[in-house]
């Protein structure tokens, strides 16, 4: 009975160690590039000591904010459009005093028809554009202190909501 078991087919999986043996060698070929600062030159990537991230020695300091307050949502119709699309922005305004987002406040209907003068002619590419939304806050911006006078200024203005349907 013993002979019997001892000539039984051996059954197991012959591919398997070649791809061990190749998963060793990859992991460990690549570990050595990234380790090696003559290796990451010749295929073109920067110093290990470059690549490594910088630790922060020093915390920067907090930026200061001032004031805040939300506008009513706004939906307008972009140019060109024929009224098939529409924009809806909600506006948040900074100012350094409560002062003067009172009188942004008791100025709400100029505040809101300057948003929509200004968006209502931009096209739906210029609002889409992401890289245009920087340059369109400042217009808000410029907008509303030029509404307020002496009474301003704003500092920033965010953005809260941006849809564009």
């Amino acid at each position: 009975m013993a002979e019997e078991l001892e000539e039984a087919p051996k059954k197991g999986k012959p591919w398997l160690i070649p791809v061990v043996v190749a998963l060793v060698l990859g992991v460990g070929g690549t570990v050595a590039v990234m380790k090696s600062d003559a290796l990451r030159q010749t295929i073109g990537l920067a110093p290990a000591a470059a690549a490594a991230p910088v630790e922060a020695t020093e915390t920067a300091p907090p930026e200061e904010f001032g004031v805040f307050m939300d506008l009513d949502g706004i939906v307008v119709n972009p140019r060109d459009t024929d009224g098939r699309r529409y924009f809806m922005i909600r506006v948040g305004v900074e100012a350094e005093d409560q002062k003067t987002l009172d009188r942004l406040g008791e100025l709400g209907p100029a505040t809101t028809d300057a948003i929509i003068d200004l968006m209502s002619k931009k096209t739906v590419d210029e609002l889409a554009d992401i890289a245009l939304r920087d340059s369109l806050k400042g217009s808000v911006r410029d907008r509303f202190n030029t509404i307020l006078g002496e009474d301003g200024p704003v500092s920033r203005v965010y953005f809260t909501q941006y849809v564009l349907q």
